[in-house]
């Protein structure tokens, strides 16, 4: 056999990126090359155009999943028999694992003495299982082991969560019935009964930044508070008795996954490579290492479009998978209507089924190994998210860092940037923001989210809870306020777009127009070109809107534009806007144009200014 390499463009000169760059300098007409080419992430990473050998970092990973993942399904029902008969139909058709909603206080879920019921007919030595348990770990954890106990496996083959996570708990619900170190100490008492039982595939705690992820977190900061609370797990554990290598199996880590492929594959990638870190600097053995679960993101999900999230769940699902989570689970994509549809199980099950067992990405331990962008990309969130968990624990750790409002507060300031992005659509979500169907029919009535903690007698320890925030919020809340208002006149607010000239000359602002006030609610009345202001003044009044839209060339907007503005102003238009944004305002003012849209401004707002004056005027 010829031992001869292979060489790829070996008969090819070397590019240098100083040639590249040269090249890309010739396409940006002067543009600034930083600006319009690099980018920074919500932590202050720099993205670059071009990832080399000059420019990337890589470092050794700690660990990888060698093998598949768990495919999880997660069940809200708090019917024990239909959440039996959910989860004997998710396993049957290719999940591995499933979670259940557990009772606790005013949030619905399986009681713990209902468990038994909701298991009848799991193999708990064949299936993972994972509680969502709250504030009531202890009950259900109990219910759990009694069960397991009972069915006669040995304790190394169940492999199960029980979900304890107090200090996530607390942060979440902003209430616990005792304080959060009794809970923890609680819970860590509980972890040395099951390893000690030999039940080396239970874990007791889960260390989550999901709900950090909801408020607002960067990936950093999601990463460093998750090592932060796994830190504080095994302290508690340590007191408890347990070795580091001991308690670190009995901690399940749960990261947010969600459709930036680029910073959700490195986020997982730099939990393993953080939490190994945090372990040798405890003692532990190189090959030992908590592990890793994928949630889709919540943050992510819509209510308008909601078919869309099932793209979003399975770019999530292949980012989370590529970097390395022993267990995925990917919501429905109707999860925020109410309790998700057959059909939307279904197809939250396929993605996971086909990514993995016929895409194979889980053939490859870490495919994104030596690819510079994501080996970069990764080495450089690990600093970040250090750094923050460094800052946690010099606050006197997690449960200080929520009392005294620093995490709060840090993560106030990281959703205000972000939302900044969403509101000038700099960050788009397609279906609500970005590609709107105004006249969408609804997939079913939106249900009653799950309650948190309301009503409970006996209370140990209360702060503010985290905010829950999704990146379509404010988008939908003025598509919601346009439901209303046609449901109440039979008519949704309206604007006319005063297109000028011929289709060549308008299509392009007329459709940037139709889709930036679609995207709050407000319906775009399409016209043909009009090359006089009088007709196009006499098409608007006849359309009976009280806005419109002027859309054309910059050259046209010189002439035939002022001309049209004037029209409709005397023919009655209330709100007008100019599609662009003129280097001289003042003319297009003058003749009566009211504001301008354009890229770069804030979408959000005009919107809402416009919806209101509208709406007042329906």
């Amino acid at each position: 056999m010829s031992e001869s390499k292979l060489k790829l463009a070996a008969e090819f000169a070397p590019a240098s990126d100083e040639k590249w760059r040269a090249l890309v300098e010739k396409t940006l007409a002067g543009k600034d090359f930083d600006r319009a080419m690099r980018a920074r992430s919500y932590d202050g990473i720099p993205i670059e155009a071009l990832y080399t050998p000059e420019n990337a970092r890589i470092e050794p990973q700690s660990s990888v999943r060698d093998d598949g993942w768990d495919m999880m399904t997660a069940h809200w029902e708090a019917d024990p028999e239909a959440a039996n008969k959910a989860v004997l139909t998710a396993l049957e058709r290719g999940a591995t694992s499933f979670a259940l909603r557990m009772e606790a206080g005013a949030c619905p879920g399986i009681r713990a003495e209902d468990l038994g019921a909701a298991l009848d007919g799991v193999y708990l030595n064949m299936a993972r299982t994972a509680l969502l348990p709250g504030e009531a770990f202890s009950a259900s954890a109990k219910a759990f082991m009694a069960l397991a106990k009972a069915a006669g496996h040995k304790p190394g083959e169940v492999a199960a969560s029980l979900g304890a996570d107090p200090i996530g708990t607390l942060a979440q619900t902003g209430r616990l019935l005792t304080t959060a170190e009794a809970a923890t100490t609680e819970a860590a008492e509980i972890a040395a009964g099951v390893a000690g039982a030999g039940y080396s595939r239970v874990q007791t705690f889960t260390a989550s930044g999901t709900m950090y992820h909801t408020a607002g977190a960067t990936e950093a900061q999601e990463l460093g508070l998750m090592l932060a609370t796994g830190v504080a797990y095994l302290r508690a554990m340590d007191a408890a008795g347990l070795d580091v290598d001991t308690a670190a199996k009995q901690i399940q880590l749960t990261l947010a996954a969600d459709a930036d492929i680029y910073f959700t594959t490195a986020k997982f990638r730099a939990a393993r490579r953080l939490w190994g870190r945090v372990l040798a600097a405890s003692g532990a053995k190189a090959d030992t290492m908590s592990p890793v679960t994928a949630v889709s993101s919540l943050r992510m999900l819509t209510i308008k479009d909601p078919w869309v999230n099932v793209l979003r769940g399975t770019a999530a699902c292949f980012s989370a998978g590529v970097g390395g989570a022993d267990s995925i689970c990917i919501l429905p994509h109707d999860t925020l209507l109410g309790l998700p549809s057959l059909s939307a199980d279904r197809v939250a099950r396929n993605i996971q089924v086909i990514l993995q067992e016929e895409s194979n990405i889980a053939r490859v331990a870490d495919p994104a190994a030596g690819a510079y962008a994501f080996e970069t990309i990764t080495s450089e969130l690990c600093d970040k998210a250090w750094e923050y968990f460094q800052k946690i624990e010099s606050a006197g750790g997690v449960l200080a860092a929520l009392r005294s409002g620093t995490i709060a507060s840090d993560l106030a300031a990281a959703w205000d940037a972000r939302r900044t992005n969403i509101a000038k659509r700099k960050d788009a979500v397609t279906g609500v923001s970005e590609f709107p169907d105004i006249h969408e029919k609804p997939l079913k009535d939106v249900g009653e989210p799950p309650a948190w903690l309301t009503d409970v007698a006996e209370v140990g320890d209360t702060l503010t809870p985290l905010p829950f925030h999704r990146t379509a919020e404010e988008f939908e809340a003025l598509r919601l306020r346009s439901d209303e208002i046609l449901e109440a006149t039979g008519k949704r607010p309206q604007i006319f777009l005063a297109n000028l000239g011929a289709v060549a000359q308008h299509t392009a602002r007329a459709t940037f127009a139709k889709n930036f006030f679609e995207a709050g609610g407000i319906e775009a009345i399409a016209t043909p070109g009009f090359s006089d202001a009088a007709e196009a003044a006499a098409a608007f009044k006849e359309s009976g809107a009280h806005a419109a839209v002027i859309c054309g060339t910059d050259g046209q907007y010189e002439t035939l534009g002022l001309e049209v503005a004037k029209a409709l102003k005397a023919a009655g238009c209330g709100l007008l806007y100019l599609a662009g944004k003129p280097a001289d305002m003042a003319p297009f003012a003058a003749a009566g144009v009211d504001n301008t849209i354009y890229m770069g401004a804030d979408v959000l707002q005009t919107l809402a200014d416009a919806l209101h004056t509208l709406g007042d005027a329906s």
